[in-house]
């Protein structure tokens, strides 16, 4: 569930949950887009769709995998992420608390020296992003963009779908991909 897209999906299609020893429910996402966690802001925070008979509207982070639910109109996936999983998942650390990090205009405004760019913190939960599942596609071949040095330059893995080398900057948000074997990221 790394790639974004399948995040997505996993909104918009039907899922099957035992209700009892014999019987299943057919599940979909119960709430309105209009909601602040809806399908796009839940994916791009890390969760994919993971209901329950108790828990229609549960959902899964792909990386640390806590389970959060029962949400209301106005709550904001990336600072609950963040909120609550800060301490042990490297995406709710890069993706979910730069919202934190950085002011309306975008500049990084953060005093926290943990959560300063070049901090082996934040160093370390971008690397998190381009090993985790499948890992970064150029790790395995001799490349000058490997994953230490995507996460060094500022970047974190952002698969759109399966195989895809798409990586975002996570402070000036430039979103790159195609990366050639004498690429270097830095």
């Amino acid at each position: 569930m790394e790639v974004l897209q399948n995040r997505i999906d996993s909104f918009t299609r039907s899922k099957r949950v035992k209700t009892g020893s014999k019987t299943t429910a057919t599940l979909k996402w119960p709430h309105p887009s209009s909601f602040q966690a809806n399908p796009e802001t839940l994916a791009e925070a890390g969760f994919y769709y993971d209901p329950s008979p108790e828990d229609r509207d549960s959902v899964t982070c792909y990386m640390c995998s806590k389970q959060l639910s029962e949400w209301d109109s106005d709550d904001d996936p990336f600072d609950i992420h963040y909120r609550k999983c800060a301490k042990t998942c490297s995406w709710a650390v890069v993706r979910c608390g730069l919202r934190n990090d950085v002011d309306h205009q975008g500049r990084f405004v953060s005093q926290n020296k943990n959560r300063m760019p070049l901090s082996k913190v934040m160093e370390k939960a971008r690397l998190d992003t381009f090993t985790f599942g499948d890992g970064w596609p150029h790790d395995s071949t001799k490349n000058g963009c490997t994953s230490k040095k995507m996460a060094r330059a500022g970047f974190i893995y952002m698969p759109q779908e399966p195989g895809d080398d798409l990586a975002m900057c996570l402070y000036c948000g430039v979103s790159l991909s195609g990366w050639d074997d004498d690429d270097d990221p830095l």
